[in-house]
């Protein structure tokens, strides 16, 4: 999360001294006539420094930006997988006890960053991830831009797909008797064709669009690479937020409460009771953040103080958000009321961390405050509607595999 601000602590002292006064002179925040709650708004405008109103509205906007295009983005991905369209790509589905196991991976995986940050320092581990992140942000950023360099490209970009493949050559017919060539029964007829295809190890098609969205998502790594450009740390941290709340499920509204629940524990445990979220985070030099200049005012896109939210803090809440549009869809239900609900109750959760934070002058485990909108919206809305039953049965897991669960 974001640095705390010196200047927005004494605006905070500054509002406790007015209530203190008021209590004093025996009055109440109640009592303000207008004009000295225009005053009290007006200095704390000239308090706030220059340009950070700016950073955290810019951080605001690309946490809801991606998570409203990511939603709407796996409501489309759903359909094509009902449709069973071929160019679809597998959505990854979380189960109860993934879910379960999340937050201790995730401190594991987080202590594991700490302790590497302690022993080597921080310029060898970055330079060994900064090589890791830089395929996987190429590879986001190209799957995340196709959509829109469709928009502009011939419609011939698409029509002669090229194939990569590694393949085997397989003799299905060798060795094979007299008897298995008169008789066979469906399941060794069946059998055989899987076979046919066991010489097949690897295939992926592109097109002429894949290549331009490539070309331009590598002209954005090799910028990453030599500058670590906040600009360009960016552009791969959104497109791993859209993919991430397109391509994964959490399988059911239950799933997405256990998940968050625990996460949230892990959040205030590994920012309060240590400092190795906050130390991880600013020594970690990859695109697992959104970046905005505080002096941005100043300095322009070389500014060098910085903002940040971390992208956890966007998709984890993002993934349950669109969980809850899918539910809206699959209901019919006018309007899409539990996603514009929580949606908006995750925009007032992330102001009030930034809020608090800078009241407290101390980090602020964001999850402490999205945790709570994101799941006691759905479910006090679902009660005053009616359908707290609907929403906790919600399952968007393939009925083959809830059958594997029931006969386990």
């Amino acid at each position: 999360m974001a640095d705390v601000e010196t200047a927005a602590g004494e605006l905070a002292e500054n509002i406790t001294e007015l209530v203190n006064n008021a209590s004093n002179a025996s009055i109440s925040l109640w009592d303000l006539n207008r004009t000295e709650v225009v005053d009290l708004l007006h200095k704390a405008t000239q308090e706030f420094p220059e340009g950070m109103l700016l950073a955290y509205t810019m951080l605001l906007l690309m946490a809801i930006i991606p998570i409203y295009v990511g939603s709407h983005l796996s409501v489309v991905q759903q359909e094509k997988q009902k449709n069973k369209d071929e160019d679809t790509e597998e959505v990854e589905v979380m189960t109860s006890n993934d879910a379960m196991m999340f937050p201790l991976v995730a401190s594991c995986a987080l202590f594991g960053l700490y302790v590497l940050f302690k022993v080597f320092g921080k310029e060898y581990v970055n330079l060994l991830m900064g090589g890791y992140f830089f395929i996987l942000g190429v590879m986001s950023l190209t799957k995340a831009l196709r959509s829109f360099v469709l928009r502009v490209t011939p419609a011939s970009f698409t029509k002669l797909p090229f194939t990569f493949s590694l393949t085997q050559e397989v003799d299905v017919n060798a060795k094979k008797t007299e008897e298995t060539k008169e008789e066979k029964t469906d399941t060794e007829k069946e059998a055989s064709k899987d076979t046919e295809n066991d010489g097949t190890y690897f295939l992926f098609k592109f097109d002429y669009v894949d290549l331009v969205c490539l070309a331009l998502a590598s002209a954005v790594g090799g910028v990453y690479l030599y500058s670590k450009n906040w600009v360009a740390n960016n552009l791969f941290g959104i497109s791993f937020c859209v993919n991430g709340i397109e391509m994964f499920s959490l399988g059911s509204f239950q799933t997405g409460c256990i998940l968050l629940s625990g996460l949230f524990i892990y959040d205030v445990f590994w920012v309060f009771g240590t400092d190795v979220m906050v130390t991880v985070a600013k020594s970690f030099d990859a695109p697992i953040k959104v970046l905005f200049p505080k002096d941005f005012m100043i300095n322009g896109i070389f500014a060098k103080e910085f903002a940040m939210l971390g992208l956890g803090d966007i998709v984890l809440p993002g993934v349950v958000i669109a969980l809850l549009l899918r539910f809206d869809k699959k209901e019919k239900h006018r309007g899409s009321p539990y996603f514009h609900a929580t949606y908006i109750a995750y925009i007032l959760g992330l102001m009030t961390t930034i809020i608090v934070m800078q009241a407290f002058k101390a980090a602020q485990p964001a999850l402490l405050y999205l945790v709570p909108a994101c799941l006691t919206t759905p479910i006090l809305l679902s009660l005053a509607r009616g359908e707290f039953g609907k929403l906790m049965a919600y399952s968007e897991e393939d009925e083959e595999d809830s059958k594997e669960k029931k006969t386990k």
